[in-house]
């Protein structure tokens, strides 16, 4: 049995790591300015477009079939605005990850990009607001999986093992292992990246959905996106069973199970576009 894994024993053990995984330099002066109520737009961009590397990287997103805006952004500004504080944050903080995701974990990757996908259209059909930073916290949903890979590759290996042999999810066999699972820990995560509440707690108990939390109606979007995502992927037998959609969790979303079968149909037709990190 694995060692328990703490929120202190994952710091130290980041602190150790190679810095490989060190955020752009300019990424301190952008969360110090999205902290800033004074600071605008402009301002912000202005900071950004000092590195090439996070500004080229903003754009190709903003400008990728992820996002499907109509018009070709052509400045930073303009990409600034349309994806909103928050989304900028975690494109700031979480495209090196994301980008090493895609180079060693093509699996996961793709699954992140396909629940992305799923959670925008859902929240578009459920007529919530800020479809595009649902979007790409859904993007971000598993980035505990890439922590726990990162920093405890022995421990994380020996639950996805449990994960097959005993036919359970994973983030139950990490319960079991390691004594939480992922989702914990990348709510951990990206509250030391100093982003919103309603961000860290909606990664944090996606696969933990309980309607009594604040922001639980963003938790169902990301929980039900998830669900379906495996869903529509699974192929059997599976390195990962598909994960139980919490009833309660359609509550939020004003779904009937009638409407959710119709949006799997839709949602089995939709294309996975490419997202270059």
């Amino acid at each position: 049995m694995s060692t328990p894994i703490t929120r202190d024993s994952l710091r130290k053990a980041v602190r150790e790591a190679a810095p490989f995984q060190k955020v752009p330099t300019v990424t301190v002066p952008v969360i110090t300015m999205m902290n800033d109520d004074n600071m605008t737009f402009r301002d912000l961009a202005n900071v950004i477009e000092v590195d090439p590397e996070l500004s080229a990287r903003i754009m190709t997103i903003a400008n990728s079939g992820f996002y499907g805006f109509k018009k070709k952004i052509r400045t930073i500004n303009h990409a600034l605005v349309l994806l909103g504080w928050n989304t900028v944050k975690m494109i700031a903080l979480g495209s090196s990850l994301l980008r090493r995701m895609c180079l060693t974990d093509r699996e996961l990757y793709n699954h992140s990009m396909r629940a992305a996908q799923i959670a925008r259209f859902l929240a578009m059909e459920a007529n919530f607001y800020k479809v595009e930073e649902i979007a790409m916290v859904t993007l971000l949903h598993d980035i505990g999986k890439m922590i726990l890979e990162m920093y405890f590759p022995d421990e994380y290996g020996d639950a996805r093992t449990y994960a097959v042999d005993n036919g359970v999810p994973q983030f139950i066999a990490e319960r079991e292992i390691l004594g939480l699972d992922h989702a914990t820990v990348g709510g951990w995560v990206l509250e030391d990246w100093m982003l919103p509440e309603n961000i860290t707690e909606s990664v944090a108990l996606h696969h933990a959905y309980d309607e009594t939390t604040y922001h639980h109606r963003k938790t169902a979007v990301i929980h039900v996106a998830d669900c379906l995502a495996h869903a529509v992927n699974f192929r059997g037998p599976a390195t990962e069973k598909v994960p139980e959609l919490k009833e309660g969790a359609l509550e939020p979303l004003g779904f009937s199970h009638t409407e959710l079968r119709d949006h799997l149909l839709t949602i089995m037709k939709m294309r996975l576009d490419p997202l270059i990190v």
